[in-house]
């Protein structure tokens, strides 16, 4: 009869990097779902810092709240970019604030994947009676 002896640790050999890709796959997918949850909130409190101020501070007002957010919500996003366009139609006055980022990949480059960009827009309505 045959022994069996060294047959688990055969497949611990070859399930090993198996299970490591896995666990990158699962880290990469967590990181990319944390920076779309910082990047829409970015977005809503630069939306918001914006329509506060008048249509000419309304880049720089945006652009320190979406940041500041960013920074305060950890490492996932990196390379931020903020958008900003002002609707001063007829009837309604809104701005809308577009953030952009990349998927931090830190410790990730054994999957060798790509960047991933992640991009979340938000619309403020301005209030009519504001003043400034």
């Amino acid at each position: 009869m045959k022994t069996e002896r060294g047959s688990a640790t055969v497949e611990l050999v070859l399930l090993t990097p198996v299970l490591m890709m896995l666990a990158l796959f699962v880290v990469i997918a967590g990181r990319a779902g944390e920076s779309q949850i910082q990047v829409h909130h970015a977005a809503d409190q630069a939306a918001r810092a914006a329509s506060m101020v008048s249509p000419a501070a309304m880049q720089q007002a945006a652009e320190s709240a979406a940041f500041g957010d960013l920074a305060n919500n950890g490492v996932a996003c990196i390379k931020a970019e903020v958008t900003v366009s002002f609707d001063d139609s007829r009837t309604s006055h809104s701005v809308t604030v577009s953030v952009e980022c990349v998927v931090n990949r830190d410790g990730l480059d054994l999957l060798g994947l790509s960047e991933r960009r992640v991009k979340a827009n938000s619309t403020e309505v301005i209030d009519r009676w504001r003043v400034n």
